[in-house]
């Protein structure tokens, strides 16, 4: 009995020590994280690109991203235990340390104040940040941050670069195959870019459409008329 007692009590004293560190750490960081609406825009700035709201993007853009890459977006604290206990068991698996389970907010925060080394350290820090962001920002404007400087690959980074470069055309005219391409191209800009590798982007959009219909934003008929219809590639 004291042995289990003196397990739980170590376990208790860990974990305030972990949350300890963790508010400290995030209050350092504050300053940082309230000023990242000024550091995107700045980026943006300085590449001659615009900040575009949420309300002049194609609503379907951001229905495809969250079902795709953090279907817990609306709910979450910046970071789904689910996802992470899934990569976990990848990790395990595979005998190797992969970068999964990151929510829109992590991934924001790691493209904004972190490295993109895998470590362990980087992904508490990342996930410390996280939680901390969705105290100081909104849900929606965590996604236009996210939408307005993640990179789509063929140099775009933001959704108004990559609506012109694959599609001469503005976010809040992009049609439901162009924004279910999109939505697929962040996981691997390179690889999935439509304009050098269309069967490998074709069939990325062949899972965001999967994960639409699985969360519910999407019926299957619609899903199956989205991936015939063309992409209209500029």
């Amino acid at each position: 009995m004291r042995t289990v007692l003196g397990i739980a009590f170590a376990l208790a004293f860990g974990l305030l020590v972990a949350l300890g560190a963790g508010t400290a750490y995030a209050l350092y960081r504050m300053p940082q994280l309230e000023a990242l609406p000024a550091r995107v825009q700045a980026e943006q700035k300085a590449r001659g690109e615009p900040i575009v709201p949420l309300s002049q993007i194609a609503p379907e853009l951001p229905k495809a991203l969250i079902a795709t890459e953090d279907n817990t977006f609306w709910t979450n604290v910046g970071v789904s235990f689910e996802g992470i206990a899934r990569s976990l068991l990848v990790d395990v698996s595979s005998g190797r340390f992969v970068e999964g389970g990151s929510t829109i907010t992590q991934q924001l925060v790691r493209d904004q104040l972190l490295t993109l080394h895998k470590t362990v350290p980087r992904k508490l820090e990342e996930m410390v940040l996280s939680i901390a962001l969705t105290r100081v920002e909104s849900k929606r404007e965590i996604l236009d941050l996210y939408l307005n400087q993640v990179y789509f690959g063929h140099g775009a980074y933001g959704v108004a670069a990559a609506a012109n470069i694959y599609f001469a055309r503005s976010p809040k005219d992009l049609t439901l195959a162009q924004c279910t391409l999109l939505a697929g191209l962040p996981q691997a800009p390179s690889y999935y870019d439509p304009l050098a590798n269309p069967k490998g982007a074709k069939a990325r959009q062949r899972e965001v459409v999967s994960a639409m219909e699985h969360a519910g934003v999407l019926s299957q008929a619609a899903g199956q008329a989205i991936l015939r219809a063309p992409w209209q590639l500029r």
